[in-house]
């Protein structure tokens, strides 16, 4: 049988369905180590906590987090990376995942995707500056949702 989800003001919610929620960001958060750590610290039971743990989920509506992927073609050498990291954290740009491959050939092909919401920059003048640093072959925008 499909499972059916509903979209629901919490207001409307038993609050175990917020505090299971809380429960699980300590956890994923590492504030709290155990399920009876973060339970404890939030005030409900372990078995409330594993009864709708992989049931209650907050909806973010729109995170207007504007996903950029980008290829980027490093030359391998020492700090070319770390440079494009420190570059992309200096205009508010916010890390997603990265994917570098071992270099061939010394080059070393790493795909970035980043959210670009608080970039203090236009995209194609980004990508202007990351062409500017030592090691950069080639910038390619994959895609951008």
């Amino acid at each position: 049988m499909k499972e059916k989800y509903f979209i629901v003001n919490k207001r409307a919610l038993p609050s175990v369905f917020e505090k299971v929620v809380e429960a699980k960001k300590l956890l994923s958060s590492q504030k709290c180590k155990t399920v009876n750590e973060a339970t404890a610290a939030i005030g409900i039971s372990r078995s409330a906590f594993y009864k709708y743990k992989d049931d209650v989920s907050i909806y973010v509506e729109d995170s207007g987090q504007n996903i950029v992927t980008m290829n980027i073609l490093l030359s391998d050498q020492i700090g070319s990376l770390s440079a494009l990291l420190t570059l992309l954290s200096n205009f508010g740009v916010s890390i997603l995942t990265i994917n570098q491959t071992i270099p061939v050939d010394d080059i070393a092909p790493v795909i970035i995707s980043m959210t670009v919401k608080d970039m203090t920059c236009t995209e194609s003048e980004l990508i202007d500056h990351i062409k500017t640093i030592d090691g950069v072959l080639k910038v390619d925008m994959l895609v951008k949702s």
